[in-house]
């Protein structure tokens, strides 16, 4: 389901846990990995003089991806130096150029800058569609005794979702719990329970299937206290979001994705 990992290149320490988090699995799932630094002139507010990308932001970009390479020697790496709007950019080269399946990501600003520019992270969601893994701190990868949770508010989760949970369990060999957050008490306790007999089926006995409803809402970001509560309870590593039709809103995405306390899995 992982085929090619793209991982956008910062020089901010921010990134360190997503670019250590894209090395892991790209050795534990023997990928290639794809490293990008994207160099946007309009964001410095440099003078007419100083927008040629190849003679002011190029070097830069240069030095960095010499830097990361040099600390890795047991990956398939391949380094790319593109100029323009993050988002925009990443949405070409995975379309366009293929570079790459699967998005690393980590925090690109500070959560002060973020409050009064928005989330570059969410930008690059909105317009890159393919899987992403969002790391903004450090964590194991999920597997044997550390399972993924498997978060949705929609009505159910539909074929094409049910399969892409089902291959990420066995990529990883990780257990999963299913959370359900919508509103509807009823209707969310059938889509798990629907959910959780078929995922028994198919990944058999070696795999734990559980399952949690969550169907009262009201409370401020109460979304993302249950599933911060949730991660602690089952000592999940990951979250995923099956963003496949209507399984997972807008509002949630936008939570669990800048707040919530394990790497999340984007499923496209």
């Amino acid at each position: 389901m992982f085929s090619k990992l793209l991982l956008p290149l910062d020089p901010s320490k921010r990134l360190k846990a997503a670019t250590d988090y894209s090395l892991t699995l790209a050795r534990r799932l023997k990928l290639p990995l794809v490293a990008a630094y994207i160099a946007n002139p309009a964001k410095t507010g440099a003078g007419s003089e100083l927008q040629d990308p190849e003679k002011c932001f190029f070097p830069l970009g240069e030095r960095e991806l010499k830097r990361f390479a040099a600390s890795v020697s047991d990956v398939e790496m391949e380094p790319l130096l593109r100029c323009g709007e993050r988002n925009v950019v990443l949405a070409h080269m995975v379309a366009e150029e293929q570079a790459g399946d699967t998005l690393v990501l980590g925090p690109f600003r500070s959560r002060l800058t973020r409050f009064f520019t928005g989330s570059e992270v969410e930008r690059i969601l909105e317009d890159v569609q393919c899987h992403a893994f969002v790391v903004r701190h450090e964590q194991p990868l999920p597997g044997p005794g550390g399972p993924a949770l498997v978060a949705f508010d929609g009505p159910l989760l539909p074929e094409r979702a049910m399969q892409l949970v089902e291959q990420l369990a066995r990529t990883f060999g990780c257990d999963l719990e299913l959370l359900h957050l919508g509103e509807d008490m009823h209707g969310g306790a059938a889509a798990l329970d629907d959910a959780v007999q078929e995922l028994r089926g198919k990944l058999g006995g070696e795999f734990h299937v559980t399952s949690t409803i969550a169907p009262l809402r009201g409370l401020w970001r109460r979304n993302l206290a249950v599933t911060n509560r949730t991660i602690a309870a089952e000592g999940a590593r990951l979250v995923v979001l099956p963003d496949i039709e209507d399984a997972v809103s807008v509002a949630l995405l936008h939570e669990l994705v800048l707040d919530a306390h394990r790497p999340v899995c984007v499923l496209r």
